[in-house]
This record gives structure tokens, C-alpha cells and sequence, in this order.
């Protein structure tokens, strides 16, 4: 059964991939055509439909970057850097429970999917498995796992490994067969895991056939800790104890240099940026242009409620953008080609996700989002890229597919009661202590 959407500017994520006269078919959720309506294979036999009614379908967004299950406590730390902010959030954070984790995810998942997100990597302590669950129930894509601890370097919240890995493994046998749903095993950080930690879940990430997740070189102060310990660069000390491959996804990756940078390429790692939450905890500006031109794929994150305060890939591009422009007074140092592509395709390359989902052509997951998008003269490629970047946000997405399902059309998600959702959570907050 074909669905055919038709009558929209069509923005594939390709390099020459605009198409005013836009049309993508689709069948058991995987794109078969995508391109001008007036070039359609004819003789199709289209099952259903629609019209978009000239608005504009982009790759659906992904968020490389975020800690939903964090998404209850959004603001209850607004001040400090990266260290005095995680101190100040010990008291409200250490004790959540997995059911905690679970209302969060529910309010994160809810939000980044009205904001245009179809595809999260997800980062939590407890509950492996859960955001995937609240996940897949509303219809959204994700890769999500947790971060060990050693519980000497890092005392607050109860001991995690190897309770990770065996939530992972439960949550993998769960989901076998869930399209939607991936799994990771990662380190919170070289300041807080050891290095037989690290190896440790590394070689079993290794084993699963998993990804390795940990944030890395996101403050002046972590480097700092690392060096004073180890004698060397957190990235270099990661490097030596073999974690570092085209499996590793880095959250931040802030405080790189030449050498490091040189590293992370040579390794085939990719990289979360997150410019709202490096900027609000006074980490700095990653030096994205020097990565992306050594070859290091970037893609772009939210991080969490706590240290952003939104899940929107629309700030997070145009943020992108406009800090590294401010730092080096340069104004073509990036632009919105560049902040478009890491917020799509390269962030599903970061995902090691890429050959599945990220553009919008033939084979792919029919994951997309459409825009009412308009302009005084009219839609072109260059306006269009330049809208999305600069102009669009949450307000403008009218729908979100993800695997060819509509998930959220005209205001609302249509697989979860969002309204009863959000009460239910409000409610327990209410008449519990938090």
C-alpha cells in the first residue's frame, strides 16, 4: 500500500535535493520515490493521498545529545558552570527513581517531537530500557542506554555498574524487532569512571555490538582533573585506554586541541554538540569548524531540561551558527547548509544511524517533518535553508513522521493522551515530595 505526500517544497537533505513541486511515496514506512511530482514513476497504485497543501517537508531532526529522564526538575539550577551546577542538582537529582525516569521521558519525548525531533540518543543512570519504552509508545526513534559511574570518583546516586549493562540487555530483548528502538553502553565521563571502568563497559559494548557513549572535554576543569591525574588530555587518555572508535559518540567535545582533534579523526568517533548547554554552564564554543573539516562527523543535541532549557534543534542550529561566528569574527565561518546538515544527516551519521535515516530518498525510513513555512517572495532553496535555520521553530511544525506513521499532525501527538499525560505527572508531583 502506497501514501503518497504531494503539493509540498520537498527538502531531502541532499545537496541538490529541493523540489518545489515536491512529492515523497511511501510504503510499510520506508520511502520508495521522493522528488518532483511531475518526474513520478506513473502507474503507481497510491492507496492514499495527501495534500500538504504547499507547506515544506524537511529530514526529520535528530537529537544526538539529551538526559529526558531528567526532564521533571527543568530549572531547578539555572546559575553556575558545568560543576558547581551538577553540585547544586545533587540534592533534586541523586535520588530519582525509575519511575521518575519514566514521567521525564514522557515530558522530554512529548516536547521533542512537537519540536520537529524524530530520532534522540538518550542518556540516563537508572533504567536503561525506559526511554525507549515511552519512546516507542509515542512513536519516536531512539537510542538510548546509560551511563556508568564509579562510585568512588563520583558518590552521590546509588552504584550502576553492572546494573547498566544488565538493564541494557533486558531492554535489548524487549525491544528485538522494534525498529524504532537502539541501545547503546557508555561512561559518564574520564572525571568520573575509572579506567577499568571504561574498558570494562567499553568491551562489552564491543561484545553487544553497541555503540560507547561518554561525555568528554566538555569544561576547562575537566581537563584540568584529567591532567593532573593521568598526565594527559582527557581525549588522550581515552585514546590509550582503546575506547575511542567510529563507534564512540562524544558528547560536547568543547575543550579539544590540535592534538586532540587529530585523535578524535584518526579514531572515526563522532561528536554531540550541544551550543545552549555548553554556553548557559559557561563551558565554551567547541570548535566545530576545525573538527567538521578534518572529517570528525558532528551532529547537533539539546543535553538536558536542566542545562538548556528546551529541546529544540531549531535554536540549537541557529545557535550553532551565529556563537561561532560571534568567536571568530568571521561571518562565513558556518552556515545554514552546514548547522541543517548536522542537525539531519550528520547527526545520523554521528548515531551510526545514517544509512537508515538523515535524508529523505529512496530506501529510507520515512521519517520527515513538515513546515508551514512561507515567505513574502516566494519559496526557493535558498530561502527555504535559510528559514529553517534562522527563522523556524517548534510554532512552525504542523506534522512529524517517523517510520511513515504520523505522530503529531495539527497540534497534537496521536498515539499518547498528551493532555492526560502531562496531569497525571502534575498530579503525582503535587502530593509527592520533590
Amino acid at each position: 500500500m502506497l501514501t503518497l505526500l504531494h503539493n509540498a517544497f520537498l527538502c531531502t537533505g541532499l545537496s541538490d535535493g529541493f523540489y518545489p513541486d515536491g512529492a515523497v511515496l511511501i510504503r510499510d514506512g520506508k520511502i520508495v520515490w521522493a522528488g518532483s511530482r511531475s518526474e513520478m514513476p506513473a502507474h503507481m497504485e497510491i492507496a492514499t493521498s495527501r495534500d500538504m497543501g504547499g507547506r515544506v517537508i524537511i529530514p526529520g531532526l535528530v537529537n544526538t545529545h539529551a538526559h529526558g529522564g531528567l526532564s521533571t526538575h527543568r530549572g531547578c539550577c539555572d546559575e553556575g558552570d558545568l560543576f558547581e551546577w551538577a553540585a547544586a542538582l545533587a540534592p533534586h537529582t541523586s535520588h530519582l527513581t525509575t519511575d521518575d525516569n519514566r514521567r521525564g521521558s514522557y515530558l522530554a519525548i512529548m516536547d521533542m517531537v512537537r519540536n520537529g525531533i524524530t530520532t534522540a540518543c538518550d542518556c540516563t543512570r537508572y533504567g536503561a530500557g525506559v526511554f525507549a519504552s515511552v519512546a516507542s509508545e509515542i512513536g519516536m526513534r531512539s537510542l538510548s542506554g546509560a551511563l556508568a559511574n564509579s562510585p568512588e570518583l563520583r558518590p552521590n546516586g546509588r552504584p550502576n555498574w553492572p546494573l547498566a549493562l544488565e538493564e541494557t540487555s533486558a531492554a535489548i530483548e524487549l525491544h528485538r524487532g522494534n525498529r524504532l528502538a537502539r541501545f547503546y553502553l557508555g561512561g559518564h565521563s574520564p572525571y568520573s569512571c575509572t579506567s577499568d571502568l571504561l574498558r570494562d563497559v567499553k568491551r562489552e559494548a564491543d561484545r553487544l555490538d553497541l555503540p560507547f557513549v561518554i561525555h568528554l572535554a566538555e569544561n576547562r576543569r575537566e581537563n584540568e582533573i584529567v591532567m593532573a591525574k593521568y598526565g594527559q588530555s582527557p581525549t588522550a587518555w581515552l585514546d590509550r585506554l582503546g575506547v575511542l572508535d567510529a563507534r564512540s559518540i562524544l558528547a560536547h567535545c568543547v575543550w579539544v586541541n590540535e592534538p586532540d582533534m587529530d585523535i578524535l579523526a584518526k579514531s572515526g568517533a563522532g561528536v554531540a554538540h550541544n551550543p545552549t548547554s555548553n554556553a548557559k554552564l559557561a563551558s565554551g564554543i567547541a570548535p566545530i569548524p576545525a573538527l567538521r573539516e578534518r572529517g570528525i562527523p558532528v551532529g547537533l543535541g539539546t543535553d538536558s531540561t536542566l542545562s538548556n532549557n528546551c529541546l529544540d534543534l531549531f535554536q540549537e542550529m541557529k545557535l550553532s551558527v551565529l556563537l561561532q561566528r560571534a568567536v571568530s569574527l568571521d561571518g562565513k565561518i558556518m552556515g545554514a547548509r552546514e548547522a541543517f546538515t548536522m542537525a539531519t544527516s550528520e547527526g545520523a551519521r554521528v548515531l551510526n544511524w545514517d544509512s537508515e535515516i538523515g535524508t529523505l530518498e529512496i530506501g529510507k525510513e520515512a521519517d520527515l517533518v513538515i513546515l508551514n513555512l512561507d515567505h513574502p517572495l516566494g519559496l526557493t532553496p535558498e530561502r527555504v535553508l535559510s528559514d529553517v535555520v534562522y527563522h523556524a521553530g517548534p510554532q512552525h511544525v504542523h506534522g512529524v513522521m517517523v517510520a511513515g506513521s504520523m505522530i503529531f499532525e495539527n497540534g497534537r501527538l496521536t498515539k499518547v493522551d498528551e493532555p492526560a499525560v502531562r496531569h497525571s505527572i502534575q498530579q503525582h508531583y503535587k502530593h509527592h515530595k520533590h
